[in-house]
């Protein structure tokens, strides 16, 4: 039988705040300003500047006591993974274009999604009343790898951080901005066949009560501390080699 942590989010508000602090601050405030501080002709590298602002956000404000940080390499495209180990749950970051397209048909190789949650959401079921996302897209026929080829990848990419035995729940938190601004974020459990289990909307930490964050001990001068220390990167260049790299980020973004 399943239990309650495979039927429903753990809705640590927290560190739900911290979370979608960081996608928005990349959104909203660190890309455009590296837009504003080195304009080009095109702007074309700002496509996957936003996960790179995002993950660094990570690292500075979400990251403490219990919340870990794992990076993971996919061939030429760097991952993070967020741990709760407290809550014994994982977390990733996607936009909502980004999620439908790992339902590719005829994948040479797993999406990193794919093995994450056939080895910590397979015992979690999606309603059949709820729109699944093979619902809404009729060529996606679920995994098309083994068991075997799953779980390896799945301990490739932990290296041994986490266990497909130690009972971890995967969620993904999946956001669409435009114009630099997020239009919509929510926190996903899906099962292994990226159906819908619960879902949660993020939206009211867009654009949070400071004075309830404080109540609550979220540090506030301590993120306008650090975001008014901030140095700015110089400007992304692309260098010889560069295209391969991106199309393996494309695979895997």
């Amino acid at each position: 039988m399943p239990d309650n942590r495979s039927e429903s989010i753990i809705d640590n508000q927290m560190l739900n705040r911290k979370i979608v602090y960081a996608i928005n601050k990349a959104i909203s405030d660190d890309v455009p300003q590296e837009i504003r501080e080195n304009r080009l002709e095109t702007n074309n590298r700002h496509i996957f500047a936003a996960s790179d602002y995002i993950n660094d956000n990570l690292r500075k404000h979400v990251v403490k006591d219990e919340v870990e940080l794992l990076a993971f390499n996919r061939y030429a495209w760097e991952g993070r993974i967020l741990i709760d180990r407290a809550n014994r749950v994982t977390y990733t970051i996607s936009t909502h274009q980004t999620l439908r397209t790992i339902i590719r048909k005829n994948r040479n190789r797993p999406h990193y999604l794919q093995s994450i949650l056939y080895a910590e959401n397979s015992d979690c079921e999606g309603s059949p009343k709820q729109l699944s996302i093979g619902d809404l897209y009729p060529d996606f026929v679920g995994s098309s790898f083994d068991a075997e080829e799953l779980e390896e990848d799945y301990d490739k990419i932990m290296q041994g951080s986490i266990s497909k035995a130690d009972g971890y729940k995967h969620y993904i938190i999946v956001y669409t901005s435009d114009h630099h601004t997020i239009s919509d974020i929510e926190m996903l459990l899906l099962d292994k066949d990226f159906a819908e289990v619960d879902k949660i909307s993020l939206m009211e930490y867009v654009n949070p009560d400071f004075a309830s964050l404080t109540e609550s001990g979220y540090d506030v001068t301590e993120e306008q501390d650090e975001k008014a220390a901030e140095v700015r990167t110089l400007p992304l260049k692309l260098k010889p080699g560069v295209k391969p790299a991106l199309r393996a980020m494309e695979e895997e973004a």
